[in-house]
């Protein structure tokens, strides 16, 4: 019974959570959010170099954000902790990511 509350559990986080169903895709910072940030940045009485360390400090924050998404997931995290089969299959997956594609095109 404990198994079923556990899992009932993980869906409602999951579905409360603001990732949901992107927790294995990669959140997206695209230019349009780096420009806004810009816009917020302007009216502030910072040095022209100051902004530019921050444009540069905004733009590496997006960047490791978009790696850094999936271990963000508490939900998927517990699950691959409790299912050694699917964190298993799922590094078979990326190790093999593009293999069939190549061996197919010989």
């Amino acid at each position: 019974m404990g198994d079923i509350l556990d899992e009932a559990a993980a869906l409602i986080r999951c579905r409360e959570c603001p990732w949901y169903k992107n927790c294995v895709t990669p959140m997206q910072v695209n230019a349009e959010d780096i420009a806004q940030f810009r816009l917020m940045m302007q009216g502030s009485n910072l040095p022209e170099t100051a902004r530019s360390q921050m444009d540069e400090v905004l733009e590496n924050i997006a960047s490791m954000s978009q790696n850094m998404i999936l271990q963000s997931c508490p939900v998927f995290a517990q699950r691959l902790k409790d299912n050694p089969g699917l964190a298993q299959r799922i590094k078979e997956m990326m190790q093999n990511w593009g293999k069939e594609e190549k061996e197919s095109g010989k």
